[in-house]
């Protein structure tokens, strides 16, 4: 992991410690909740970098074009 992963997965912990120490069952608060939104919408950013933000991996080009040039100049 590099270190911008490192560094989410470290403030996904803290947000998590956070939402466990915010939630009270007998008061009602909801502050728990904008927690794990938070986590939720950081989770799934990370599980997007993780797959799919190397170099080897993942090439977003929307141009059909560009990419079948891309394609055949590998293959020739």
């Amino acid at each position: 992991m590099i270190l911008r992963q490192r560094l989410q997965v470290l403030t996904l912990l803290f947000l998590s410690l956070l939402a466990f120490a915010s939630y009270h069952e007998y008061t009602g608060g909801v502050a728990w909740l904008q927690y794990l939104a938070l986590i939720t919408i950081l989770s799934f950013m990370f599980v997007f970098d993780v797959a799919f933000t190397n170099d080897s991996q993942f090439i977003f080009d929307p141009d059909a074009d560009n990419w079948r040039r891309k394609v055949e100049s590998l293959q020739g």
